[in-house]
Formats: C-alpha cells, structure tokens, sequence
C-alpha cells in the first residue's frame, strides 16, 4: 500500500503539468483567449449545440467553428456598437425563442451575425482592422489562428507534443 500511496504524488503531478501542457492558453477548459478574455471549451460546444437548435443549418455548426466564431464576435459587437448598429442581448434572445435559456456565448453569436449583417464595407474593414490588432491564443485541438485570414487554420493531426528527452 505504501508504494501506492507513494506513486501517486508523481502521478498527480504528472497528469497535471499533462493537462496543462495539453492546452497552450493554460487551462484544460480553454480553447482561446482574445485579448486576455477566456473562450472555455464548455461555452463553445454549447453555443454550436445552441445555434444548430435554433437555426438549423444546413452544415451544422462544430464546436472549432464556434471557437472561431467567437474569437471574431466581440470586434464585430465593438464596432457594431459603436457605430449605432449593435444588437442587444434581449433582440438576440428573441431570434432564438426556442432556446429557453441561451448561453451568454450563443447571444453574443447571434449578435454578431444581425450585426456583421448591417455593416457596410468600411465598417467591415473596422472589424478586420481590429481583429489584426488582437492578440489571439488557441489551444491547438482547435487549430492555429491566422491574422491574415482571420479564421482558424485546421489543427496539425497530431497536436499533442512529446516531452523533450534529455541526454
């Protein structure tokens, strides 16, 4: 018993630093970070179950989709806002009655999609502009967030690294 008790110290030390290292942005729960504000894995996979509910999409939506999605939501409501055409979160709950109780993730969703849609050109370029300038953390399962094409580069089939060895 005493080299069980002995063994799980390490262990629980190892499986944590492996949890950790699983995920770039810190916590196993992460799947990005934008500007120091969270995206948890958990609110992405509930917004994309919470979309393909209420809007069915033909091709519904993944959670990496929403991860992407919502690393683009708060510059599209930023600037929305600021030019007098941001949605509320009481106008995105009522586009999606048949959810009962949305996510806060799944409004600020469906505000960005009403939003995104009244914006002219240059006030697209506004969103563009500050999505270049944000600086953007994503845990590898999800893939690589590109600047440039402001999307999510597929994942690299094997994103887990192996430990350096010694010697």
């Amino acid at each position: 018993m005493k080299a069980l008790r002995t063994l799980r110290g390490p262990l629980v030390g190892a499986a944590l630093v492996a949890a950790l290292s699983l995920s770039a942005c810190g916590t196993a729960d992460t799947a990005a970070v934008v500007n120091g504000e969270k995206i948890s894995e958990n609110e992405a996979q509930i917004a994309a179950q919470q979309i393909n509910e209420a809007f069915k999409p033909q091709t519904p939506l993944t959670t990496r989709d929403a991860v992407s999605s919502l690393i683009a939501a708060p510059a599209i409501n930023d600037v929305a806002t600021r030019l007098g055409k941001g949605e509320s979160d009481s106008s995105a709950r009522s586009a999606i009655p048949q959810i009962q109780d949305p996510s806060q993730a799944t409004l600020d969703l469906v505000k960005a999609n009403f939003a995104l849609q009244k914006l002219t050109d240059p006030e697209k370029q506004q969103v563009l502009d500050e999505l270049k300038k944000a600086e953007v953390s994503v845990n590898p399962r999800y893939g690589v967030y590109d600047k440039n094409g402001f999307q999510l580069e597929a994942p690299q089939t094997n994103w887990l690294k192996a430990p350096a060895t010694q010697g």
